[in-house]
């Protein structure tokens, strides 16, 4: 008894780590394409742990990168009430 009760917190252990080994919770990792003038990162989708290699140009993630931070400065500029 005292036997199986070892063999089942070893199994437990094991399947534990190897699940928080799998994946470090980032987005992406950096790999340059064979073209040389790509960067792929592994991405995941919004409500999915499935992730999917993404391509990019560096400068296509520059534009991202500015159209999401110029959404930004929208969404945080004061808003005016001109009703008179």
């Amino acid at each position: 008894m005292k036997s199986k009760v070892q063999l089942i917190l070893a199994v437990a252990s094991i399947t534990v780590l190897a699940g928080c080994a799998g994946n470090s919770g980032k987005s992406g990792k950096l790999a340059k394409t064979e073209e040389g003038d790509k960067i792929c990162r592994f991405e995941k989708t919004t409500g999915s742990h499935i992730g999917s290699k993404v391509c990019r140009t560096q400068a296509q993630i520059d534009a991202e990168k500015e159209a999401a931070q110029q959404a930004l400065r929208t969404l945080n500029q004061p808003r005016t009430n001109n009703q008179g």
